[in-house]
């Protein structure tokens, strides 16, 4: 059996639960409540993988310049760190939520309608973009971002 390193178990992980997301491609009424909390346990989760990633051996600097670098990981980490510590004030975000209040929820995901998919998604609407992000394509690049680093930065 093949040693794996540390991360493995948390990348497993990660992509448990981007697959769960799959559920979520559809935006509800109903479904809205349970698919913030699911995105928000996905940010947390992988922009987290890097904990695990440094104590498998990768560098700190080479993934905080991957993450900086990557519009989707970085946008997974403002994500992860704002719900996590509600307030950043250990950096300034590369990315800028605007917030909507949705029934008793502060939250930058929001309902929109895809008019190239034909129905309601989920999407985070960011400052420095003219569009909404579609919340599920994020996670799917978020993924593939990690993978890439993976690649790159073989050890």
């Amino acid at each position: 059996m093949k040693n794996k390193l540390p991360y493995n178990e948390q990348l497993d992980r990660v992509k448990r639960l981007r697959d769960d997301l799959n559920r979520f491609s559809v935006a509800t009424d109903e479904n809205f409540n349970m698919a913030i909390d699911a995105f928000t346990s996905f940010f947390i989760q992988c922009y987290h993988l890097k904990d695990w990633l440094i104590d498998s051996r990768y560098g700190r600097i080479d993934i905080d310049i991957f993450v900086s670098r990557s519009p989707s990981l970085s946008l997974c980490r403002d994500i992860a760190n704002t719900q996590k510590h509600k307030k950043l004030d250990k950096y300034e975000p590369q990315n800028h939520f605007v917030n909507h209040k949705v029934g008793d929820i502060l939250t930058p995901i929001i309902e929109y309608y895809d008019p190239f998919r034909d129905q309601n998604r989920f999407g985070i609407d960011v400052q420095e973009f003219d569009t909404l992000v579609d919340v599920v394509d994020l996670v799917k690049q978020c993924v593939e971002d990690w993978e890439r680093f993976l690649y790159i930065y073989s050890i």
